[in-house]
């Protein structure tokens, strides 16, 4: 029997979500179970002062974390680290500037809590973030960095019923959002914050306005970016998207880009703009093309090109840094 196209779209995203599983567990997978670049172990302190302003940055794993301390902190003695439940978390006086680094683990939940952690525990006056993602822009390619204007769940969906050929049952409550994806329908994230009297849907969650202008401010003097041979470029604007799926998939990749305009799809980045959104704080989040995506010939290409698209992140980031005016904490 043969199966309707959009349940064979269907179980290729649940292969690709099983996938995951182990290509992005530390122990069964090689990118992720070869240790991260050495960084000598910081000295183990108390949480430092919470009245002292502090710039939020992180990664999702070891390897995109290195590439940021590398560069940030040629002195791994300058780290003080300070554990909060499991969390690692590394502060550093750089130019003046108090820094706290730390890991918020993959996906969207690690991420979130971890973020909204550091939140809690120290004076942040703006939140960074570096790492790797797919490529979704058909005009980019691996190792780009992308710095999106906005970040929105490309899983926050309905899945339906189809009636007839092509024709889905809508739930009453349910108003559509977009096209559709076979089953899968898009919808908006439910939110709330201290100003807003009621739960509101919002379709996204912006990057800070004023760190995008300092940001193309400072790629004016940036050093050419590489993969290979090829001269990678910085692009700014259009959506991020996230949701707790690896995607390598062709067409999922093309009902993203048209969907949402979309210039990348991670697995923690929504989420992370969520909590900031949620606390009224500045973020900027910088991704490294990895992979399409699923828009490549053949087998996906994360983990040979891993450490090219985090150090390519974490350069652009740090002339960002290196650049920024002072954050003052909201």
């Amino acid at each position: 029997m043969k199966l309707p196209t959009f349940l064979l779209c269907a179980a290729s995203l649940l292969c690709c979500s099983a996938a995951t599983v182990s290509a992005q567990d530390f122990v069964h997978s090689p990118a992720f179970a070869t240790p991260a670049p050495a960084v000598a172990p910081a000295a183990v302190q108390p949480v430092p002062e919470r009245n002292v302003p502090t710039v939020a940055v992180m990664a999702s794993f070891p390897e995109e974390l290195a590439a940021i301390e590398q560069v940030m902190v040629p002195d791994p003695s300058a780290l003080v680290a300070t554990k909060i439940n499991g969390i690692e978390f590394k502060t550093a006086e750089i130019k003046g500037r108090r820094y706290v680094f730390f890991l918020t683990g993959m996906s969207l939940v690690n991420a979130a809590m971890n973020t909204q952690l550091a939140l809690d525990k120290f004076n942040v006056s703006a939140v960074f973030f570096s790492g790797i993602a797919g490529g979704i822009d058909p005009s980019l390619h691996p190792g780009d960095v992308v710095i999106p204007a906005h970040w929105a769940y490309h899983g926050e969906t309905v899945y339906l019923n189809e009636t007839a050929p092509g024709k889905f049952a809508l739930p009453g409550w349910y108003r559509q959002k977009g096209k559709n994806f076979g089953m899968i329908f898009p919808d908006h994230v439910t939110v709330i914050r201290e100003g807003m009297d009621k739960w509101e849907q919002l379709p996204s969650f912006p990057a800070d306005e004023k760190l995008l202008a300092a940001a193309q401010k400072a790629m004016t003097t940036l050093p050419p970016l590489k993969l290979g041979d090829r001269i990678c470029k910085v692009a700014f604007g259009g959506a991020g998207v996230s949701g707790t799926v690896f995607c390598d998939n062709a067409e999922y990749r093309k009902w993203v880009f048209e969907e949402w305009k979309a210039v990348c799809l991670d697995m923690e980045s929504t989420g992370i703009a969520q909590v900031c959104w949620e606390n009224k704080k500045p973020l900027l989040i910088v991704r490294g093309l990895s992979d399409l995506a699923g828009g490549q010939t053949g087998e996906n290409q994360m983990e040979q090109n891993l450490k090219a698209a985090a150090d390519n992140s974490a350069a652009v980031l740090t002339q960002i840094l290196q650049n920024l005016e002072p954050v003052a904490a909201p």
